[in-house]
């Protein structure tokens, strides 16, 4: 955002240097003839008239009448050709219209903007968190962090913002923060209530805050997400998983079967709703649904916690390790638990340490692979917390180094 006001700076000063300097400029003065050349000018007609009278062309009396006359033209063109000073009215004018516009063009500049630009977009950049890449330094986490908390600073100071509010959700998500991600979606459902994109995400942050339980709020977000928009995808992904859960294979399979019809075929999230249609149909037969093969949905690694962070944790606190769909609902497909004392150590996710039959590795093709160190012992971060993410990981993969490089602010 620096940069784009300095920007802005610039075309201004350049639109000011480019109009006023004329009008302070004073006019140019007419370069009068050097003294010496005019009274050149003048011997020499005297010189002739001289000559004119010894030749006989001219009388005595003439002669003297052409010189008065032709001094007389001598002294009227020195006056006219001496420099004289711009009026002062002029430059006065021009001064004042040069403090005019030193003043109306940023003025004007600034309430164009208002109206036709959008300064919520400059303003956000500052904001908007990028998401984390495999590696990033502590320092760029920290500064992520910063810019979350300002915007919840900001937010809170002025709250009637619903993009901003959700903007803020969406970036606690990131974080693994859900309950905060919870309450910055109540906030932009209270200024903008039924909306169903926002209470299907909703119910996503509560269901990954309550490590893939359906609750009572949870349940209740999806089915006014639906009630509002029977066919949005993430409300019918979520609705059909509650489903199957509590044992309802039916009404899985009606909410699975819809949402596919409404996605890109050969995508992945139509391959995954493709497998959860098989797992609801071979429920609903009475027949259980064919295992995968464990090897093909296996994810491998070391996981350790960052050299510098290290002095920050106690050996008792809680490391879970897991891993969550790249895309759609984010409830963990893999989980597992242990303790700081028990870092560095290596770890393996696959369909054995999933915490849902219905939601497994072996029905993702990329994940989000994610350690993070809780002294509350819950995997949803808290402040304090350390935490680390690989994400766009596909499945299978090995030889994973998971890292807690981050501190929940």
């Amino acid at each position: 955002m620096t940069a784009l006001w300095l920007i802005v700076v610039i075309l201004l000063l350049a639109t000011l240097l480019c109009l006023i300097p004329p009008l302070l400029r004073r006019a140019p003065p007419a370069q009068p003839a050097a003294d010496a050349n005019v009274r050149a000018f003048y011997l020499a007609q005297r010189e002739q008239l001289r000559r004119d009278l010894k030749n006989g062309s001219l009388t005595a009396c003439a002669q003297a009448r052409a010189e008065e006359e032709m001094q007389r033209d001598l002294l009227q063109d020195l006056e006219l050709r001496r420099p004289r000073a711009a009026p002062w009215a002029g430059q006065r004018a021009g001064v004042a219209a040069a403090c005019l516009l030193s003043v109306l063009i940023p003025v004007a500049a600034v309430l164009l903007y208002g109206q036709l630009g959008n300064p919520r977009a400059a303003a956000g950049a500052a904001a908007v968190p990028a998401e984390p890449h495999a590696g990033a330094s502590g320092a760029s986490s920290d500064d992520m962090a910063l810019a979350i908390n300002a915007l919840a600073q900001r937010l809170r100071a002025a709250p009637d913002d619903p993009d901003g509010w959700y903007m803020l959700a969406r970036s606690y998500e990131t974080l693994g923060r859900y309950a905060d991600a919870v309450a910055a979606y109540q906030q932009v459902l209270r200024l903008v209530p039924g909306q169903a994109a926002v209470l299907a995400d909703l119910a996503d942050a509560l269901l990954s805050a309550n490590q893939g339980t359906p609750d009572a709020a949870s349940i209740a977000a999806v089915a006014q997400a639906l009630a509002a928009q029977p066919d949005q995808p993430k409300a019918l992904a979520l609705a059909g998983m509650m489903a199957l859960r509590r044992g309802d294979a039916a009404e899985a399979l009606a909410h699975w079967e819809r949402l596919q019809t409404r996605l890109p075929p050969g995508s992945e999230a139509a391959r995954q709703i493709q497998s959860n249609i098989a797992q609801a149909r071979a429920m609903a037969a009475g027949s259980p649904p064919a295992p995968a093969a464990p090897a093909a949905a296996r994810i491998s690694g070391r996981a350790r916690i960052a050299d510098a962070l290290r002095d920050q944790v106690q050996p008792t606190d809680t490391v879970f390790i897991l891993a969550r769909p790249e895309d759609g609902p984010r409830m963990p497909l893999a989980i597992l638990q242990m303790q700081v004392a028990d870092l560095p150590r290596d770890f393996v996710l696959d369909d054995s340490s999933a915490i849902s039959p219905d939601a497994t590795l072996s029905r993702a093709s990329k994940v989000r692979v994610e350690i993070r160190v809780s002294r509350s012992g819950t995997a949803a971060a808290r402040p304090g917390d350390l935490g680390g993410a690989l994400p766009g990981v596909g499945v299978p993969a090995g030889g994973l180094e998971l890292v807690a490089d981050t501190v929940v602010r």
